[in-house]
């Protein structure tokens, strides 16, 4: 009986913590634009909430301030049918399935860690090492990875659109194993129309094809994509570096943040015992929600700030010189200056950018994972240095005659960096550079 009753508990207490992590999660990686739309959504909804500035005229609709005796409330308004809908966010949708399953604590973790590192479009570009330099070498990564695949929507968590797609495709299906070779084989050539050619290498008509198309144009490659609200909006830094007074300046673009306060009407009328039972568990439960809310953005400020100053100070270099300057650097040596975990330094920089006298940069950029690549005399660089170098070097390549990934690579290697052709299609890839076809110029 007492199993039943610990279990039970545990279970409880999963749910009742669940959405205070996610909101303290969700709010540290939200970009100042996503947080400012969150704040007014949550003003819409929450009665009890409201800007620190706005001053109130005259009393709120939803209440009078005089007391109402308990069992006269005709002319009350209907509180719960004026809240507004919130739409439900992916990681809001996946962890109310998480809060359904019977997981351990670290399964738990690095599961709420994947979910949280997914970007908009559901794709997961964190793999194992990455992962595991995060939470630790015990953290069971393909556990939670396989739970993640499981989730509604299908196709959540790959790492790109074609392992998406490829995830949608049922086994049952007859036409699966051509849409298999399709996403595999035939992309390339499928994009310059050249449909007789796809045609005979699958042993299909023409009519087969199109056939084989319509269903391809079935699979998501972004099934994130479908919990967004409008397009996703320009990127905005949220620090910007300036270099003034002979030091390097730090700003943190927190004014367009509203600083949020509780209606004290809305408090006294909660603690009000005349107040009739469902309308101060209604206001009690706001209450907290609100509070929770500006709890998570003033730690998500001062979290932020401490993490981008420590990180900037390690990339001085960078600042100085530009992108090719930047020194690997490991979340670990943050965290620890920080005084965070390491999950946290991870979240805070997700989804950020900061403005330098070099552009515009993902606050993740400036995280190589402490890693050297490349090998050669100097020890090898940094991922994004050398991203720089392959930029160049296709830059100055002959526009008529593209130069290949193997050789880019060459090109690299007689610059003492030793990295294999694939690897420079990565890279290339994501400095959005086209294959070589697609550069060429007739």
């Amino acid at each position: 009986m007492s199993f039943g009753i610990r279990l039970g508990q545990t279970q409880e207490q999963r749910q009742l913590m669940l959405p205070k992590m996610l909101q303290a999660i969700e709010i540290l990686q939200l970009s100042t634009q996503a947080l400012v739309a969150r704040i007014e959504k949550e003003l819409e909804e929450n009665p009890v909430l409201e800007v620190e500035e706005a001053k109130i005229e005259k009393e709120p609709e939803e209440f009078t301030s005089e007391a109402q005796p308990a069992g006269s409330n005709e002319d009350r308004p209907d509180l719960f049918g004026m809240i507004a809908t919130r739409p439900e966010t992916l990681q809001e949708h996946l962890m109310k399935q998480v809060g359904l399953l019977d997981l351990s604590p670290r399964t738990l973790e690095t599961l709420t860690f994947l979910i949280g590192s997914l970007d908009l479009n559901g794709h997961l570009r964190m793999d194992e090492e990455e992962v595991c330099r995060v939470l630790g070498p015990d953290a069971p990564f393909q556990e939670a990875l396989d739970i993640l695949h499981s989730l509604d929507p299908v196709g959540i968590g790959w790492p790109g659109p074609i392992e998406a797609m490829m995830a949608q495709i049922d086994p049952s299906w007859e036409e699966g194993p051509l849409l298999y070779r399709l996403l595999e084989e035939e992309l390339e050539e499928l994009a310059k129309n050249r449909h007789p050619k796809v045609a005979g290498r699958l042993g299909l008509s023409l009519e087969g094809l199109q056939h084989l198309i319509e269903k391809f144009r079935g699979l998501d490659p972004s099934p994130g994509r479908a919990f967004l609200s409008g397009d996703a909006p320009p990127i905005v830094p949220e620090v910007c570096v300036r270099w003034e007074d002979g030091e390097w300046q730090y700003y943190l673009d927190d004014a367009r943040i509203p600083p949020l306060r509780l209606r004290s009407e809305y408090e006294k009328l909660a603690k009000d015992p005349s107040t009739d039972g469902r309308t101060r568990k209604f206001l009690r439960t706001r209450i907290q929600s609100a509070r929770d809310l500006i709890r998570a953005v003033e730690q998500r400020k001062e979290t932020l700030g401490r993490v981008v100053r420590a990180a900037l100070d390690r990339q001085l270099p960078f600042l100085e010189k530009g992108k090719a300057f930047l020194r690997p650097m490991k979340m670990q040596e943050v965290a620890e200056a920080v005084g965070i975990h390491l999950s946290t330094v991870s979240r805070a920089i997700a989804n950020k950018y900061v403005e330098t006298d070099w552009g515009l940069f993902a606050l993740r950029d400036l995280f190589d994972g402490g890693r050297t690549i490349g090998g050669g005399d100097r020890g090898g660089e940094a991922r994004i240095s050398i991203q720089e170098k392959v930029k160049k070097i296709i830059a100055a390549e002959n526009p008529k005659n593209p130069l290949s990934d193997e050789a880019v690579a060459e090109a690299l290697e007689k610059e003492g960096i030793h990295i294999a052709r694939r690897t420079v299609a990565k890279y290339r890839s994501e400095c959005n550079i086209p294959s070589r076809w697609r550069r060429k110029q007739h």
